[in-house]
C-alpha cells in the first residue's frame, strides 16, 4: 500500500524509505511544535464540521476550546522536551494555532455555503486498471470533502505552513488531484465536476483549481512510474539478499540534519563513533578526527597553490608572448617555455556524428581531446574538416630549472 508522503518520502531520500518501509527500522518518533500545531488545528476543524453536519454550529469559543484540548494531549505525548527554532517560543505557535482558526471561523460563519460530505475521509484506491498492479493500492485522508452545488465535489485541505509554496511548486496540488482518483472511484456517479481547494490559513489564501483527466493523467503516469522504480528497487535489494546497498541510494539534501536514521546513515552514522587511534608505525600515532581535520587542510592548502599556480604561469606566459622569449631567468630559478597545441570539439554531437561517417569513430571513443590530435596528426582529418568541427588551443609548458652559476 502506497501513500503521498510515502512516495514523497522516497523522493527525499530512497535510503531513508528503505529503512523505514522496507527494513522497518524501528524509532522514537519525536514531534514538533509545527506538528502540534497542525494536528490542534486540524482536530479543531474536524470537530467543528463534524457538528456543522448534523446542523449544530458551534461558538467560536468552543472551536478554541477544541484546539486547547488537542494541543495539551500532543504536548503531553511529547518524548522530550520541544525544540522551537528561530527564536520562537510556546506561546507564538498558541497565538497562531488561536488566530488561525478564529479567523477562519469568522470568514466561513454560518458554514452554511456547502454540505459537507466527510471529514478526514479515507481512500482506498488504485492508480491503473493493469492486473498485475491491481494489489498497489493507494491511501489517503482528505481533511474535508464538500459537495458544491448539484454536481461538483470539492477536496479541501487545510494547510498551517509559515511559509507560502512558490507558483512552481506543484505538490500540494499533485496530492488533491491523486486524492481525486480516490474520490472518483468511490463516489463518481454523484458528480460531473471537481475541485482541488488548498487552504493556506496563515496568509488567508484558498488556492483552487479545477480537476479534470487532462490534469489527472500525467500526474497518475508519473506515480505509476514512481511505484514502479520503488517495486524494481525492492525486488534488486531482496534478490541480492539485503547486500546490494545501491538499491536505494542515499540523498543528502536539507532534511539529513532532523533524520531519525542518522546513526544507521552512511552520510552521517560516522558522528555516533567513538574517536580512532591510527597507528602510522615508528613515525607517528594519531585519531581518525585528526587525521579528517588535517587532510581537509591540505587538500585547501593544494587548493589555493594550483590557483596561485595558475594565475603565475598565465602571467609569465603573457610575457613571454609579447617579447619573443622562450626562457625566462629569476634572481634564482630559470624557467623554459615550449608551445604546443591540441584540438577540442566545437559541438560534441556533431564531432561524433562526423567521425561516425568517416568510420573514425572507434578510434576517438568518448573523445579523448588526445585521441583528436592524434587524428589530425595522421592526416585522417583534412584542415578544413578540423576548422568546421574542432577548435585549435595552445598549450603551453613551463619547466622549472636550477639556473646555472654564472
Amino acid at each position: 500500500m502506497y501513500s503521498f508522503s510515502q512516495i514523497e518520502l522516497y523522493q527525499q531520500c530512497p535510503k531513508k524509505y528503505q529503512y523505514k518501509y522496507v527494513d522497518k527500522l524501528e524509532t522514537v518518533f519525536k514531534t514538533s511544535p509545527d506538528l502540534i500545531l497542525g494536528t490542534s488545528v486540524h482536530g479543531a476543524l474536524e470537530r467543528l464540521y463534524q457538528q456543522v453536519t448534523v446542523f449544530k454550529i458551534p461558538t467560536s469559543e468552543e472551536v478554541l476550546t477544541k484546539f486547547h484540548e488537542i494541543r495539551t494531549e500532543e504536548e503531553n505525548k511529547a518524548w522530550e522536551e520541544l525544540l522551537f527554532k528561530w527564536y520562537q517560543t510556546k506561546e507564538d505557535y498558541l497565538t497562531r494555532g488561536e488566530q488561525y482558526l478564529t479567523t477562519y471561523y469568522e470568514k466561513n460563519t454560518p458554514f452554511n455555503q456547502t454540505k459537507i460530505i466527510g471529514t478526514e475521509t479515507k481512500l482506498y484506491f488504485q492508480l491503473t486498471d493493469e492486473p498485475e498492479k491491481k494489489d498497489q493500492t493507494f491511501y489517503g485522508i482528505i481533511d474535508r470533502l464538500d459537495q458544491d452545488g448539484a454536481e461538483t465535489f470539492v477536496i479541501n485541505d487545510y494547510k498551517t505552513n509559515k511559509n507560502l509554496p512558490p507558483e512552481n511548486d506543484h505538490k500540494y496540488q499533485e496530492q488533491l488531484n491523486l486524492y481525486a482518483l480516490g474520490v472518483q472511484q468511490k463516489y463518481g456517479k454523484y458528480f460531473k465536476k471537481m475541485k482541488a481547494r488548498l487552504h493556506f490559513l496563515h496568509f488567508w489564501i484558498i488556492d483552487e483549481r479545477e480537476i479534470n483527466e487532462e490534469i489527472l493523467t500525467p500526474i497518475k503516469e508519473k506515480y505509476i512510474t514512481l511505484i514502479a522504480e520503488i517495486e524494481q528497487a525492492k525486488r534488486t535489494y531482496a534478490e541480492s539478499l539485503l547486500t546490494d546497498k545501491n538499491a536505494f541510494p542515499v540523498k543528502e539534501n536539507e532534511h539529513c540534519k532532523y533524520c531519525e536514521y542518522q546513526t544507521c546513515c552512511p552520510l552521517y552514522k560516522h558522528l555516533s563513533f567513538e574517536d580512532t587511534s591510527i597507528d602510522g608505525g615508528m613515525l607517528w600515532e594519531s585519531t581518525i578526527k585528526k587525521l579528517i581535520d588535517q587532510y581537509v587542510k591540505l587538500t585547501q592548502e593544494v587548493n589555493f597553490k594550483k590557483k596561485e599556480i595558475e594565475n603565475l604561469k598565465e602571467l609569465l606566459v603573457d610575457y613571454a608572448i609579447k617579447n619573443e622569449i622562450m626562457q625566462l631567468f629569476g634572481e634564482e630559478e630559470t624557467i623554459g617555455l615550449s608551445q604546443t597545441y591540441n584540438y577540442s570539439a566545437k559541438d560534441k554531437e556533431q564531432l561524433k556524428q562526423f567521425l561516425l561517417e568517416k568510420n573514425l569513430l572507434d578510434k576517438a571513443v568518448d573523445l579523448p581531446y588526445y585521441k583528436l590530435n592524434a587524428l589530425v596528426k595522421e592526416n585522417a582529418l583534412n584542415p578544413d574538416e578540423i576548422q568546421t568541427y574542432l577548435e585549435k588551443n595552445d598549450v603551453w609548458t613551463l619547466r622549472p630549472k636550477k639556473k646555472k652559476e654564472e
